[in-house]
């Protein structure tokens, strides 16, 4: 039997026919289109990983076609992300630990629950195989954008909690549902859970209140790892598999942030920052024997919320921006603005003296014009979109600069910043360092390494002996206040301007 596969890069599209059967990754490959397989298609990286519309995004090299299919093929940002990652892990060796015993050939997800979105890798304990990957929009982010607002949600109302909590068992279920449908993929296969996430996130999927997070001293409930039996959360998976919940350091640095930073190779530096842009803004300066934290304040604004036009970074959602014109998601026509293209939009307009050095706009600037679009209306940026900026970057320099002054480290003494977290996978540095969202003085030395904290929960669920690595970094953290700190208030407010 023959099947279609159409097959989508940035720069040119094919159609071709194949045998029921055929492999993925070496049709892309034998049809002139370029994947990185840095494992050699041996299924070991998860890094050859292409975009099924409508499925979610698959492990190439380990995927037969059995139906027609339309593959999106990461963009050269992306590629480069996959690059960073790959090459900027650590490896360790594959020991799942008893949940693997449970059935003959187990399975099991690495988990990142962000604030905004559910990243899921489906993973074969048997080789440490990445089979596929799932992202939706976390289903609590209809009572809040940010961790604030979902905690003071759960304070007003007597029974929230338990419905945060079954929002997001009820997404995790139907990931194992979508992974159910796959060839020779059984839930009951299904042994282990390893997930990271932010404290509110844990705390959320636990059912354990989580408002002392919001509340000085800001001490979350548990910080230490969790094993929850996956029955009592009602996960549709082996009776008897166990969630993994990571360790972390505080309310405001979490799982995700121990799981990434516990993620990088390190053997060769003396120093690193370690920056997670997302809802909230993680920053961590690390050295051999110590490392100084923070959070800051940031806002969702690079997550798309409390921006005009914002969006995640979904189909059509403009993620790419520069005189050439508009580039978005899965080359769909334009509907939204994602992080990455809001930054990009904002240089250009801080280039072209649209926006002010000090962040004023005179009137909308039309990004895409109406006939142009998915939508019926122009894509735009207001004046409070560019604030939304302002805040967003001004938090994040504030943060690097009190990390620094605490440590008596200078930008001089430090080997590489490692850019984690989805919002990275598509921002250009360049744009990022010219509006001041990056320190131009690390200009060079800054990696991309995409969701770090996914690939940390992957660690930890391929090998027990992760939970080493991951103690370290919890014991060695010096977690920062910033709302305790006298000097932040002027490094935010002199990081607010824009210089070009």
């Amino acid at each position: 039997m023959e099947y279609t596969v159409n097959i989508i890069s940035s720069d040119k599209r094919k159609a071709v026919r194949c045998q029921a059967g055929d492999n993925l990754q070496k049709l892309i490959k034998s049809n002139g289109f370029w994947i990185y397989t840095p494992c050699g298609g041996k299924g070991k990286c998860g890094k050859c990983r292409v975009t099924l519309a409508g499925k979610g995004s698959v492990t190439s090299c380990l995927y037969n076609v059995n139906e027609d299919i339309t593959v999106i093929l990461p963009d050269k940002r992306e590629m480069s992300i996959l690059s960073g990652q790959y090459e900027s892990s650590i490896d360790v060796p594959l020991s799942p630990g008893d949940d693997s015993l449970l059935v003959p050939d187990p399975l099991g997800f690495a988990i990142d629950i962000g604030t905004t979105t559910v990243v899921s890798h489906l993973t074969d304990l048997t080789d440490g195989s990445v089979i596929a990957t799932w992202s939706h929009l976390n289903p609590q982010s209809v009572h809040g954008a940010d961790v604030i607002s979902r905690i003071n949600y759960c304070m007003d109302k007597p029974e929230a909690l338990q419905e945060m909590q079954t929002m997001i068992i009820q997404s995790l279920n139907e990931v194992i549902s979508k992974a159910a449908l796959m060839p020779g993929i059984d839930s009951d296969r299904i042994t282990k859970f390893s997930i990271a996430g932010n404290p509110t996130m844990l705390h959320l999927l636990a059912a354990v209140d989580p408002k002392s997070i919001a509340l000085a001293p800001f001490k979350p409930a548990f910080t230490a790892c969790r094993i929850i039996p996956a029955a009592d959360l009602n996960l549709n998976c082996n009776k008897k598999a166990n969630i993994h919940l990571l360790p972390s350091v505080s309310g405001y640095v979490g799982a995700d942030i121990v799981a990434g930073i516990a993620s990088v190779d390190d053997t060769e530096l003396n120093s690193y920052l370690y920056i997670d842009i997302g809802t909230n803004g993680e920053i961590a300066l690390v050295t051999s024997d110590k490392i100084w934290a923070c959070a800051t304040a940031a806002g969702p604004a690079f997550e798309g919320a409390n921006i005009s036009c914002g969006s995640g970074a979904f189909a059509g959602a403009i993620s790419r921006y520069s005189r050439a014109g508009v580039g978005t998601i899965a080359d769909q026509k334009p509907v939204s603005i994602c992080g990455s293209g809001l930054v990009d939009i904002i240089s250009y307009m801080v280039q072209e003296s649209v926006i002010t050095p000090n962040g004023n706009l005179t009137q909308p600037y039309i990004v895409s014009g109406s006939k142009s679009n998915g939508i019926d209306s122009d894509i735009v940026i207001t004046q409070q979109d560019v604030r939304e900026v302002q805040l967003a970057k001004g938090a994040v320099a504030a943060g690097i600069s009190i990390l620094l002054k605490r440590s008596g480290y200078s930008f001089d003494s430090i080997d590489k910043l490692f850019l984690a977290g989805g919002f990275g996978n598509y921002l250009d540095i360049d744009n990022a360092m010219r509006i001041g969202l990056l320190p131009v003085e690390m200009s060079g030395k800054i990696i991309q390494i995409g969701n770090a904290a996914g690939t940390g929960a992957l660690l930890a669920l391929k090998s027990q002996k992760h939970a080493d690595n991951l103690k370290r970094v919890v014991d060695k953290t010096d977690y920062i206040e910033l709302s305790y700190e006298e000097d932040f208030a002027l490094e935010f407010a002199m990081n607010m301007s824009f210089h070009e």
